[in-house]
């Protein structure tokens, strides 16, 4: 894990607007797991999972802050994870610095009853999902945006959430 710069914005005199001090400073970013180490996002390194269950049905905190950082959410009604702005400071600890963070952490087996979802974006990401009429993982091209939680970086992982035998 490497540490990533982080800006923290801090009020001089009476916290009128423009008048904001920017510090840097170092912290360690979430650990997102490997492609070997990925499955069924049994991760702990987050210090928002001990509230897992939680802070993935809480709504998108932008915070009181200025900033504008792309993030990821949890939408427990879509079963996805989707981008939004944050502020940079406060919010809530459902924000997630990728999408795959964000799925690894909040994402349940429910996922794998959903659709396999394109999206309406251009992109051609390889991505696993789990086909129920079929009972496997199946291989295909997600657009990049508005998909849903049934969808997988990896085989593994998609047998892994949807309970397919590994072998």
């Amino acid at each position: 894990m490497h540490p990533e710069k982080a800006s923290t914005t801090t009020c001089i005199g009476e916290c009128t607007p423009g008048d904001l001090e920017v510090k840097h400073e170092r912290r360690a970013a979430r650990a997102v797991a490997t492609e070997e180490e990925e499955g069924s996002g049994g991760m702990d390194n987050s210090p928002f999972t001990k509230n897992k269950a939680g802070s993935c049905h809480m709504p998108p905190a932008a915070g009181p802050c200025l900033g504008s950082n792309d993030r990821f959410f949890y939408n427990a009604s879509s079963m996805a994870c989707e981008k939004f702005k944050y502020g940079g400071c406060l919010g809530n600890p459902n924000n997630f610095f990728t999408e795959r963070e964000c799925l690894q952490t909040c994402r349940t087996e429910a996922a794998c009853r959903l659709p396999i979802a394109k999206g309406p974006c251009k992109l051609s990401e390889t991505r696993w999902a789990f086909d129920s009429d079929q009972g496997k993982c199946i291989i295909f091209h997600y657009g990049g945006c508005k998909g849903n939680g049934n969808h997988f970086y990896t085989e593994k992982e998609c047998k892994e959430y949807c309970g397919v035998p590994t072998g």
